[in-house]
């Protein structure tokens, strides 16, 4: 299930081509994101011998630390300010908060995850999203192909 805290989607809808764009490829993102966390813990993905906390803060995306902003060829500017990741008794929560341009967004996807050694996957309550993938690393979780404003993104998370 994706919510939005600041930016409703009743704004989105009549807005600009750039606001639809980013409902868009939020949503994506949040499939994308929501299918890479996943665990058969109650208390959230654990490596061998390792347990792992179940809350996770947004460290870094596609390995620079957060806030960061990326500029596309056209000058489109997207700051990724940081996020969470939480996971009990197999659901997720993943929030990522950030600006495309002059929109702010603050997003929650949800729905379940599944851990088969150390890779993870995510499926997401909005069944029109795609599962994605994440990898657990110690107390860390890297989730890969996660969408934002239609860009795939590797987020990483660290243990609170």
């Amino acid at each position: 299930m994706l919510t939005t805290r600041y930016l409703s989607r009743a704004s989105l809808a009549g807005g600009s081509s750039l606001a639809r764009q980013l409902a868009v490829a939020s949503s994506l993102a949040a499939a994308a994101l929501v299918a890479a966390c996943s665990s058969d813990s109650s208390t959230g993905p654990a490596s061998p011998g390792k347990p792992a906390p179940s809350a996770y803060s947004m460290k870094a995306v596609r390995g620079l630390s957060v806030p960061h902003t990326f500029t596309d060829a056209v000058g489109k500017k997207l700051t990724i300010q940081g996020g969470a990741l939480t996971m009990n008794a197999g659901t997720y929560s993943l929030n990522y908060k950030g600006n495309l341009n002059a929109i702010t967004f603050d997003l929650t996807d949800e729905g379940t995850y599944s851990l088969s050694g150390s890779t993870m996957t995510f499926v997401s309550d909005d069944t029109d999203d795609p599962p994605f993938s994440g990898k657990v690393q110690g107390k860390s979780v890297l989730v890969d192909g996660f969408k934002i404003a239609g860009v795939k993104f590797e987020l990483g998370f660290s243990g609170i």
